[in-house]
Order: structure tokens, then sequence, then C-alpha cells
């Protein structure tokens, strides 16, 4: 029958491998050639059958055997189980990546609460001698004052643009680059007491050398940090935790939404 249509030799054998419901690429491993050149193959088949589709030259070269119907099952189940497993496998990658990049962005935020802490205690000193020297005069007082709330706060701004941008990136929701802003800012609120407290037991802070755990200290030590921590450490978290998650969830929005707005941009003026 296939000779009536005058096929070659690999054309011939591309068309029995179809026949028998395999797909492009069990047919390239079945002759041991590539996926490309069984579809050069199959369109010269399409085109000396008369055909468009690979259902119409199955039906068209296969209907005297009775085994068209099963082929074609066999095949669409195979496809099926192989898209399902294929499908199955990226998705546990995806969600593997996305577990990782949540716990990234969690001690990020930790590891820069800790250093803020440090970068805080630095510039408190800088300023504070900047601010004696100035002694009364009003403009160089606000001056000084806009600059130091730049140097104190503007630095947060690097937990606001990089989860955002970095996010965006990999998910192109905005919705989870907001949520990593906020996760980064709270975990360096926690990173940032945390480093507080130990150095507060295990370091010594200028004037707090009794809270020393390993210092010298009186019978109502542990009342006196029991009294103190609330109020110290406790207290300021959740406080400003609970600002943290309100500026940066409005700062993850704007980066979110202008860096869109700057993807969106370059392709609306390739497709133009």
């Amino acid at each position: 029958m296939m000779q009536a249509y005058n096929l070659s030799k690999r054309e011939k054998q591309v068309t029995e491998c179809l026949l028998q419901g395999k797909s492009n690429k069990q047919i390239a491993l079945a002759l041991g050639i590539s996926e490309n050149t069984v579809e050069f193959h199959l369109k010269n088949v399409y085109a000396k059958l008369k055909v468009g589709s690979r259902a119409e030259a199955i039906l068209k070269l296969g209907k005297s055997t009775g085994s068209i119907g099963e082929n074609l099952r066999e095949s669409v189940v195979e496809r099926t189980s192989e898209n399902s497993h294929t499908g199955g496998i990226s998705i546990l990658r995806k969600d593997a990546e996305m577990k990782n990049r949540w716990s990234y962005y969690f001690l990020a935020g930790l590891i820069f609460g800790a250093a803020y802490w440090h970068y805080f205690s630095v510039t408190a000193r800088f300023l504070n001698n900047i601010f004696m020297d100035v002694e009364e005069n009003a403009l160089m007082i606000w001056m000084v004052l806009s600059v130091s709330f730049l140097i104190y706060f503007g630095v947060w701004l690097i937990p606001a643009i990089l989860p955002a941008v970095y996010e965006f990136r990999r998910s192109r929701m905005m919705s989870l680059s907001v949520l990593a802003v906020v996760v980064v800012w709270s975990s360096a609120v926690l990173g940032y007491y945390i480093n507080y407290a130990v150095l507060l037991a295990f370091v010594g802070l200028p004037n707090m050398e009794y809270y020393l755990v390993f210092g010298q200290h009186g019978p109502t030590f542990w009342q006196d940090w029991g009294d103190l921590f609330p109020k110290l450490i406790l207290y300021n978290f959740l406080k400003w935790t609970a600002v943290g998650v309100f500026i940066s969830g409005f700062a993850g929005l704007v980066t979110s939404s202008l860096y869109s707005l700057l993807v969106k941009k370059p392709d609306s003026v390739m497709r133009a």
C-alpha cells in the first residue's frame, strides 16, 4: 500500500513507526536520527499522502489494519504519561526553588539586620561628633538632620529594591515581590534585636555591663533581666516589626510596580 505513494526507504520506516503510535522522539530513538529529521520526513510523507496532520496520515495508511484506534490510544496514553511525568518533575523543581528563595530572603534579612545594628552604632557616633561641631547654627543643624535621616534609613532601600526585583524576575508576580520585601524587612528587624540581645548578654554594651550573663551580678540579676527584656527587646521588636510590615509592603509595591513597567516598556517597543 505504501508503494503506491512513492515513499522512500526512510519515509517508509518513519511511517511504520508512525502507525505503531510512536511519538517523534520515539521514532528518532528507534531509527537513530534526530527529531528534526523525523519532522522533515513526516512533512514529505504528508505531502505525498495529501494530508495535513498526523492523525489523517495514520487513518489513510492504516485503514485496513484494524489497529489504528488501538495505536492512537496507546500513543495518546504514552504522551500523556510522559507529559505528566515531565510536568510533575517541573512542578517539584519549581516548588523546591521557591522554598529555597524564601529561605534565602529570611537569612538575608537576618544578616542585614545584624549588620545594621553595627552600622547604626558607627554612624551614630560619627554624626554625634558633627552635631557637637555645628553648635547652634540652625541651617547646619537642619542639613545635618536631613543627611542623618538619609544615612540612617536610606540603607533600608537595599532590602526593598533587591528582593522585589529578584522575585519579580523569577515569578513575574507582584504579590510575591511585595511579600519578599516584607519577609526580608521583618527578618531584618528580628536579626537586629537578636544581635542586640546577644551583645547585651554575652559581649557587653556601654553602661550596661551589669547585664552580662557571665559577669558579676547580684541576687536580683535574673529578675532585672526579666524586667529589661520585654521593655528593651521584645516590645521594640514587635513595634518595629509592625511598622516594618507596613512600610516594606508599600516599598515593595512601589518597587515591583516600577520594575514591572520598566520590563514591559522594552517588550512593547520591540513588538512595535
